[in-house]
């Protein structure tokens, strides 16, 4: 049976948190050695995330059964509390390492503050000022800066809002995001078969690359049809773009590509994609249509104009440098945005702007999570 009795536990449950927390697992493992670490899989998101944990050839040391998100917020965040308290009071690890602000992330930081267990926080500080955009996450965020001990902010204005917040500032630390250290290893690679079928595809027809990722809870209803039908209006104006969307098992989603896309003459509608595969169509598109978080900060990195069918932004960084819009769910405002984008036109390689970091912030948080257990 698996010893899981070792110092530090970096803690993962849906596709972000993978992609944001191998880089760190992977430098743990250098610092401390195997023997040490124990990657753990909460299940939160456990099919779709078997589907990339396949792609990374990741191995997870403890898999949980019984955390699989379910419609009550309520129910799943008090069992994942319930369910990690009794991991980690069984167990003892030094530290647990998470990110973000799933319910992965906010439940097992709860329970490892009773526990008695060190908390480093992966991606603190990030604030969109709103409750309810993105809903639940802001709160998440909230939680777990409330309860954690290491702060690991991607920049200043993260360092800036916890201070705010009344955390010390002696554990806040600027780091950049571990998420865009994956984001450059991932685009060294040569294009999978999935991105080169896309990009030819669009070649052969004369177009140039949209992508379109679209899920969130709060654009639910009205504002997620209303974004869809704007988007059908724009994409007939403009026929010399195609339109990529990976499919999405959120059924809201699904509901409007299917009223409103599916019968557009340049849709691309593609099977959910590989990481490899999202990095290429990111590097080689116009520009990209989005209400996630992590996509802004792979587009803001590399100079790929984004439009951000949200209410609120955590990532202001974006707006600042301008590589980034606001649309909010007016169509008029959606349609703005549309077409500022197709005319922003960044020249990629002469993009100089890292908001995020250089791709070397992983290194530096487990630096500074060995100084801290020494």
């Amino acid at each position: 049976m698996l010893n899981l009795e070792r110092k530090i536990w970096v803690i993962i449950g849906t596709r972000p948190e993978l992609i944001k927390q191998l880089p760190v697992y992977y430098q743990c493992i250098k610092k401390f050695g195997k023997k040490n670490v124990v990657l753990v899989n909460s299940g939160q998101h456990k099919n779709f995330l078997n589907f990339y944990s396949k792609e990374n050839q990741v191995k997870f040391d403890l898999i949980l059964n019984k955390l699989q998100s379910t419609k009550s917020l309520i129910k799943n965040i008090k069992k994942s509390i319930k369910v990690f308290y009794i991991m980690l009071k069984k167990n003892k690890p030094k530290l647990v390492v998470v990110q973000g602000d799933t319910t992965t992330a906010a439940g097992c930081a709860f329970a490892a503050n009773l526990a008695g267990v060190t908390i480093a926080h992966n991606e603190a500080g990030l604030r969109s000022f709103d409750n309810k955009n993105p809903f639940p996450e802001e709160l998440n965020r909230k939680l777990i800066s409330s309860v954690s001990d290491l702060h690991f902010a991607p920049t200043k204005l993260g360092m800036t809002n916890l201070v705010k917040e009344g955390i010390n500032k002696k554990n806040i630390f600027i780091v950049g995001n571990p998420g865009i250290d994956s984001f450059f290893s991932f685009l060294k690679k040569k294009n999978d078969n999935t991105a080169k079928k896309i990009i030819q595809y669009a070649k052969k027809n004369s177009k140039k690359i949209v992508l379109l990722t679209a899920h969130r809870r709060e654009a639910r209803g009205e504002n997620l049809d209303k974004c869809f039908k704007t988007l059908k209006i724009f994409f007939e104006k403009n026929k010399d773009l195609l339109l990529v969307c990976p499919e999405h098992p959120n059924k809201f989603a699904s509901n409007s590509i299917n009223k409103y896309l599916k019968k557009l003459e340049n849709f691309y509608l593609t099977k959910p994609l590989s990481y490899l595969s999202a990095c290429k169509l990111i590097i080689n598109s116009l520009f990209v249509v989005t209400d996630s978080g992590g996509i802004q900060e792979e587009c803001s990195t590399i100079g790929v104009p984004v439009v951000i069918c949200r209410k609120r932004t955590e990532r202001q960084e974006v707006l600042k440098l301008k590589i980034g819009k606001l649309t909010g769910f007016k169509s008029a405002d959606i349609l703005n945005a549309l077409c500022w984008a197709k005319k922003k036109g960044v020249n990629l390689k002469s993009w100089g702007f890292r908001p995020y970091g250089n791709g070397k912030a992983s290194i530096e948080i487990v630096n500074i999570i060995k100084k801290k257990l020494v």
